[in-house]
This record gives C-alpha cells, sequence and structure tokens, in this order.
C-alpha cells in the first residue's frame, strides 16, 4: 500500500468538535453560574431561553433598561472570566 491509498481522514471527524464543544459549554456554564442573580437571570432566559429583552422584563418585573445594564455587565464579565480561563493558566 503506497502512501496515495492511504486514507488520512479521521474515522469520526466529529468526535473531538463534539468533546471541545461539551467542554465550552460546561466552562460557560460554570461561569453563568458565577454571575449576580439578576444578571445570571437575564443572560439565561436571553440565550437559553430565546427572549426578548423586553420579554425578560415583562416576565421578571425589572425595567427594560435594567434588563439591558444586567445583560451588558453580564456579558462582559462573562467574556473576563471566560478569555482568564480560556488562557491556559490554571492553578
Amino acid at each position: 500500500m503506497s502512501l496515495g491509498e492511504i486514507n488520512f481522514e479521521p474515522r469520526q471527524p466529529d468526535v473531538w468538535h463534539r468533546v471541545s464543544a461539551g467542554l465550552d459549554n460546561q466552562r460557560v456554564k460554570q461561569a453563568v453560574e458565577t454571575l449576580p442573580d439578576g444578571q445570571r437571570e437575564a443572560i439565561t432566559l436571553a440565550y437559553y431561553g430565546c427572549q426578548t429583552q423586553r420579554e425578560i422584563a415583562e416576565k421578571t418585573g425589572v425595567p427594560l433598561g435594567t434588563v439591558k445594564g444586567h445583560m451588558r455587565v453580564g456579558l462582559q464579565k462573562l467574556k473576563s472570566v471566560l478569555n482568564d480561563t480560556g488562557s491556559g493558566d490554571s492553578d
């Protein structure tokens, strides 16, 4: 058998992607759990509950501006936490 006859494609090319996505999902979930209640609730309802900011405001009884603030600050915190944990610097 020559090198030209060997199939170098992995048998299950998407296995690593599924494992990697699972680890990423776990990191995101853990990061979301560290947020203060209002930020966590707004982000969870928006991204996992597919609700608009207006719907979140109506559902939670919180002013729309507050929901927007929770989203903005919460997403900034998540970005910071996920960038820190993704850098490979562990204790």
